[in-house]
């Protein structure tokens, strides 16, 4: 019997529920990460929406990058950014990093998808472990596409 093109091939049981499994991991740290988010204050003293540092609330050390150059590496805001957005503030969001407004929105999607395959829906055509990765380099290729942006816009301003 081949396999029909529209449809995904059969899978062996054990791989199906390791796929559950990874599923339910994974929809597990995708809710974290939006608690987390949430209890986040990207507001200033002010009460002005930050645009970067948000992290620190975590323990975390200030961007290394840009204490040394001035300009933030590429994940500078998207703490910050996936905050505000949970806090309602999408215009400060895109204005902390569009990068990460867009990640949070694929996160959301994900998230969403993995708690629906580790409830038993079948997964389709990809399986956990693809999902993860493509999302893992759709992040990444945005992060770095703001960044080069960043860079441009900043040695372009530093040249008039």
């Amino acid at each position: 019997m081949t396999d029909h093109p529209r449809h995904p091939p059969l899978r062996h049981p054990n791989d199906v529920r390791r796929d559950r499994r990874l599923a339910a991991g994974f929809a597990l740290l995708g809710l974290a990460a939006f608690a987390v988010a949430a209890v986040l204050d990207p507001y200033d003293e002010a009460g002005r929406p930050r645009s970067h540092g948000t992290h620190r609330q975590l323990g975390l050390p200030p961007c290394a990058v840009k204490m040394l150059t001035g300009i933030g590496c590429p994940a500078c805001g998207m703490t910050t950014s996936f905050s505000l957005l949970l806090h309602g503030d999408p215009g400060a969001a895109w204005q902390a990093n569009w990068a990460g407004c867009a990640v949070a929105v694929i996160a959301a999607l994900m998230t969403g998808w993995f708690l629906i395959v580790a409830a038993g829906m079948p997964p389709g055509r990809f399986t956990t472990d693809e999902v993860v990765k493509v999302a893992a380099l759709v992040g990444t290729g945005l992060a770095a596409a703001r960044w080069l942006g960043t860079l441009v816009t900043t040695g372009l301003a530093a040249l008039c």
